[in-house]
């Protein structure tokens, strides 16, 4: 079996696949195997973003301006009672800079998602916490993004999403150790 033969029984070519097509017939001694993976991962990742993003742009109740608000409110939410967490918290869960949340901070405490307070344990802290009405409007959005997800999922059997789920933990496991 050849690698054409591969990809058909896999279910088709992808736009990959004739990207190292090209590499193999330009360049046929430059190993570039490793893009079977990451340009996949990487072009996977944009694609659905931009799926959410349309998505959430045609969600009913509050707009949402781009996913990595809706990034930060899911963190809000699955923080549990008051829905409430520290900047840095936000920042870990989000892997954000101190400007680019406060942008993000800005911007849906306008909207009403959020407000900010003082901590009741620590005076000096800040804590961001979900509205009543961001969190009645944001829990639809959750409910139908989990769902999208499963569609898009749905393509591979449960024994292949655990497969790809522990190669992938693998990876960003790495990569997080590296960015520490």
């Amino acid at each position: 079996m050849d690698e054409d033969d591969d990809i058909k029984a896999a279910g088709g070519a992808d736009s990959v696949d004739t990207m190292l097509a090209e590499w193999r017939n330009e360049w046929p001694d430059l190993n570039v195997s490793s893009s079977a993976v990451v340009a996949r991962l990487l072009r996977a990742a944009r694609l659905l973003d931009e799926l959410f993003a349309n998505r959430l742009r045609r969600s009913a109740g509050m707009p949402l301006a781009n996913v990595g608000d809706f990034d930060l409110l899911q963190a809000l939410r699955r923080s549990g009672p008051p829905y409430a967490l520290t900047p840095g918290q936000l920042r870990q869960a989000l892997v954000v800079s101190s400007a680019g949340l406060t942008g993000r901070l800005n911007r849906l405490e306008r909207e009403g998602w959020i407000a900010r307070g003082a901590s009741p344990v620590d005076g000096r802290s800040t804590l961001v916490g979900l509205t009543e009405k961001g969190r009645a409007s944001f829990d639809p959005m959750v409910e139908q993004h989990f769902s999208l997800e499963r569609d898009i999922l749905s393509v591979l059997d449960p024994e292949e999403r655990a497969v790809v789920a522990d190669a992938l933990r693998k990876i960003l496991a790495s990569l997080e150790q590296d960015a520490r």
